[in-house]
């Protein structure tokens, strides 16, 4: 995003709402993904991918797609089920998916010009402030509210959105799903996956938040804190070490940025005592231990070996994983929402089939 999203997000305490009035009239700009995915000959740059992969095979999860009319979605969807990621399901103009591509004959696609029927319908009503029993109808012919529903339903499991719909639409139609039992904050994340990593650095790192929450307060960062861990338990195959990022370390510097970071820190120790958390830490404390042993007479579990990036706030998120992704050639997978009730990953307009199918990966494997 490269704009301020306050024309489109407001936070109400610790809870992210979407203004209900604006919904029809944002369009955030997209978040650009290079075509790294297929490039990338770095074996352990999609050793992750191929993990998530081989963990989706594992369980039988269907996959909405929202976006089904496009042909990068149809292609995607063929290597979606050749791969045993997922049984992917298409949504829109049956007719006209099944002329344009013969190959999906093994693929299921539901019309979204059929009736939706009153299981969808009572998915749906209630789940945003305008959508009532006068509105679901017309909440039901957009294909991501269509999706929402079905994830309602329990008739899919996740959902990849986001090649042909701004990112406003996706997330506006991820909050009719709402959030999981107990989360106030939903925020997301993005899997960065790093080429030539320096000084020891993880090769596989999880950044958050990066695409919702603009300025979080420090209860709400650490609901970040804590919802990311878990993600990155899911994913990451080992144990999540979550550095909370500041410009100071540890009270070097003096700002009431770096307190909010600090109280974040304990809050984390009070509600989850079993994360491996820091902060405050500055970026390169948290990556390098050779950095981390100038700065701390101890470094405990996270310092120099963080794999979990918490930012203070969504400008340094979002340019930071820019920065990572074009200038240090990362794959970076995402936004991946979290904290709502089913796994829902956004998408860039420009994605490739091969960006498709890895966020199918890992959308899927946050549902096991």
């Amino acid at each position: 995003m490269d704009h301020s999203l306050s024309t489109a997000f407001r936070t109400s305490g610790n809870s992210l709402s979407y203004p209900d009035d604006h919904a029809s009239k944002v369009a955030l700009p997209r978040m650009q993904y290079s075509n790294l995915f297929k490039n990338h000959t770095d074996k352990a740059m999609n050793d992750l991918i191929s993990q998530c992969i081989d963990k989706a095979g594992t369980a039988s999860r269907r996959l909405i797609l929202p976006e089904g009319e496009d042909s990068r979605i149809q292609a995607a969807a063929i290597q979606i089920l050749q791969k045993s990621i997922a049984t992917p399901v298409l949504l829109g103009d049956e007719q006209a998916i099944k002329a344009a591509n013969p190959e999906l004959q093994n693929i299921e696609i539901l019309d979204t010009k059929a009736a939706p029927g009153t299981a969808l319908e009572k998915a749906l009503i209630g789940k945003r402030r305008k959508i009532t029993k006068e509105t679901v109808g017309e909440y039901l012919t957009l294909p991501a509210y269509r999706g929402a529903a079905l994830l309602n339903n329990e008739d899919v499991d996740a959902m990849v959105a986001g090649a042909v719909l701004p990112t406003a639409k996706v997330i506006e139609a991820a909050f009719a799903v709402g959030p999981k039992t107990g989360v106030k904050t939903l925020s997301s994340f993005f899997l960065m996956s790093l080429q030539s990593p320096l000084e020891q650095v993880s090769r596989n790192l999880m950044f958050a938040d990066c695409a919702i929450n603009i300025e979080p307060d420090a209860e709400q960062l650490a609901e970040i804190a804590i919802t990311s861990a878990d993600s990155a338990r899911r994913l990451l195959g080992t144990e999540p070490r979550v550095a909370m990022l500041s410009f100071s370390t540890h009270g070097s510097a003096s700002h009431h940025s770096v307190t909010k970071v600090a109280q974040a820190v304990e809050i984390v120790r009070e509600k989850a005592p079993e994360i491996f958390i820091e902060g405050e830490l500055q970026v390169d404390t948290a990556l390098s231990a050779r950095v981390a042993e100038t700065k701390l007479k101890n470094l405990g579990e996270v310092a120099g070996r963080a794999n979990v990036l918490i930012f203070p706030d969504l400008n340094a998120g979002n340019i930071a994983y820019k920065l990572v992704q074009y200038c240090g050639g990362a794959l970076a997978t995402g936004p991946v929402l979290q904290g709502f009730a089913k796994p829902i990953c956004d998408l860039s307009r420009g994605a490739t089939v091969d960006d498709i199918v890895a966020a199918a990966a890992v959308t899927i494997s946050m549902s096991i």
